[in-house]
């Protein structure tokens, strides 16, 4: 499996807190402002980034991939972020920071607890259907045809199965 794993950090610091938890799948690591190619990947991941990093938002332009390849893509906080503003999504503030009780499924296994630490969430995404919410947010949302997902929590802090699975599947 070959798997692309897209950062959105500004500061090469946050990487080490970001990056790290993938190596263990063996990844291509660019940043999201230099893509050589996506073609040769299997799956993609795009990675959450530091609390104060917004960076990205004033970005998306190198982000316009994302609907137009039929790949299996999730993205992970900032990364979800973007994947909702690409899709028509509008953001609002929304912090969480710690563990959060969240209600939802994802590859047929339920959540209950997911490590949060973000100030934004995204809303009004028309093409997704919401697979998991706490009480504040949506949690993880999916595109209702394509292997598209977004995850507001960091699934590397506390539940990286769900990554596992991502690329499992």
């Amino acid at each position: 499996m070959k798997i692309l794993l897209i950062s959105t950090c500004k500061n090469k610091l946050s990487e080490y807190e970001f990056i790290r938890p993938f190596l263990k799948y063996k990844p291509r690591i660019e940043n999201y402002k230099e893509i050589k190619s996506l073609n040769w990947a299997d799956k993609i991941i795009i990675t959450g980034t530091a609390i104060g990093d917004n960076e990205y938002l004033n970005k998306l332009e190198f982000f316009d991939w994302i609907n137009k390849i039929k790949k299996p893509i999730v993205g992970i906080c900032s990364g979800a972020q973007i994947i909702g503003l690409i899709n028509g999504g509008k953001i609002i503030k929304n912090k969480e920071i710690g563990m959060v009780k969240i209600d939802g499924n994802i590859f047929d296994k339920k959540l209950n607890e997911v490590y949060s630490i973000h100030q934004n969430g995204i809303k009004n995404i028309k093409e997704f259907e919401i697979l998991a919410k706490s009480e504040t947010s949506d949690q993880i949302i999916k595109h209702k045809e394509k292997e598209i997902y977004g995850i507001y929590f960091h699934p590397e802090v506390r539940n990286m199965w769900i990554i596992d699975k991502f690329i499992e599947v």
